[in-house]
């Protein structure tokens, strides 16, 4: 590889390295693939189960204050304990998910899970293509009252005022025995979605839709699309237009939508659902493309803070190559996608669009690796069609190294990298 100057990303970016092998991915993948492009100032913060222990939490704290202030950062694949894993570990307490503490701190707004396109791969669903589904990232079902009904009788719900006011909501739901799901949005988070939604779509130049179900709840879903058509007119239509991007004014039905994503007639689009509906669906539709280990996966919020981070597991049956033989097995793809997108974040925040295009090129480099290796079976287990000439993560990150660095080269000294 020639000597190529590092382009200087300013300001720092956190680095929120997890559990399992992947703290040990993370060092390789920021010094073997990132250190010869892009001069980075990395903020390491270890907040695997051991270090939020150790220090009552204050590990994952410090790491969101430096989150809050510099407004980008990746976050490695982390373990939520279950009360056998909180003793198997010998921790003092059964820990709390990471990923809700990260989205409550920084007011997280929107998920955005988007399909990494590789030609030769065979997608269970092939005419899909290009597709992003964006959920919200608090609100819903998540953290609403649920609670048993012990009889036959009425539900009332009633709103107190804290102006001392008093209205009832609900006066005579008759009910019987069983249970009540109490869900509720604030307008302020439905903006927060909208905004961060609208400027993502920016970002990635591509058209928005609204996925609800108006015809069942007219006022509930119907609040969505009022708030994202009042954010859309007041502060992104003229955007929008002048980037040749559209947003539909009304509510598609999500049925309707969910069936066309795999035929696709939703390419090349985000597709916006409320919080259980986009968890829901992110998942087929990474099943439909090929695996979650295929996806790319940020936290966004309406100031602009955003977090990258694989969406897939810690894969603990490979950490024992690790441990032994010093091999990481685990398929990179998606976490040099997190780093990426990071980079790419923060050089649009700083206004350097060199480290943009050079950040989006690298995730160019990661696609152009695996359809390369996909002829030679020189990828990582999981996706090598010849096991035998499998190829470690290490291997994978060094070739995603040598492709970018063709890729990059000035016309005239390209190669094409060894394979």
């Amino acid at each position: 590889m020639s000597a190529i100057t590092p382009f200087k990303i300013s300001g720092s970016i956190i680095d929120m390295t997890g559990d399992g092998v992947w703290p040990h991915m993370s060092e390789e993948i920021r010094g073997q693939l990132i250190a010869p492009f892009f001069q980075v100032d990395w903020k390491v913060h270890d907040i695997s189960l051991q270090a939020r222990d150790k220090t009552n939490d204050g590990a994952l704290n410090d790491a969101i204050a430096d989150l809050k202030m510099h407004k980008a950062a990746v976050k490695g694949p982390t373990i939520t304990p279950t009360m056998e894993e909180t003793k198997k570990f010998g921790l003092s307490q059964k820990w709390d998910s990471p990923n809700g503490i990260i989205r409550r701190a920084i007011n997280g707004a929107a998920i955005l899970r988007n399909t990494i396109e590789i030609k030769g791969i065979d997608k269970f669903a092939p005419l899909m293509n290009d597709v992003t589904i964006v959920r919200q990232a608090v609100g819903g079902i998540y953290g609403a009252p649920n609670v048993s009904i012990p009889g036959r009788g009425k539900l009332k719900v009633i709103f107190e005022g804290d102006d001392g006011s008093e209205v009832v909501l609900v006066e005579n739901r008759k009910v019987d025995s069983g249970v009540a799901l109490l869900t509720t949005e604030t307008d302020s988070s439905i903006s927060d979605y909208a905004h961060a939604v609208f400027q993502q779509a920016l970002a990635m130049h591509k058209s928005v839709i609204f996925a609800g179900k108006d015809t069942i709840n007219p006022v509930y879903d119907g609040r969505f699309i009022d708030v994202f058509n009042k954010i859309y007119n007041e502060s992104y239509i003229n955007k929008f237009i002048a980037a040749g991007l559209t947003f539909n004014d009304k509510v598609q039905l999500i049925d309707a939508v969910v069936s066309k994503i795999p035929q696709g007639k939703l390419n090349g689009m985000i597709i916006a659902l409320k919080n259980y509906d986009g968890d829901v669906v992110s998942d087929p539709v990474a099943g439909e493309h090929k695996s979650l280990g295929l996806m790319d996966s940020t936290l966004v919020s309406a100031d602009g803070t955003l977090l990258a981070d694989p969406p897939h597991g810690t894969a603990p049956d490979l950490e024992s190559a690790w441990h032994e033989k010093k091999i990481l097995l685990a398929n990179p793809a998606a976490h040099i996608f997190a780093y990426a997108e990071a980079i790419r974040h923060k050089a649009e925040i700083n206004g350097q669009p060199e480290g943009v295009e050079l950040a989006k090129k690298l995730k160019l480099a990661v696609v152009a690796t695996i359809e390369a290796g996909l002829k030679t079976s020189a990828l990582t287990g999981d996706l090598a069609k010849d096991k035998s000439k499998a190829i470690t993560g290490q291997q994978f990150i060094a070739n995603v190294r040598d492709t970018f660095a063709d890729m990059i080269a000035p016309a005239g000294t390209k190669k094409a990298a060894a394979r």
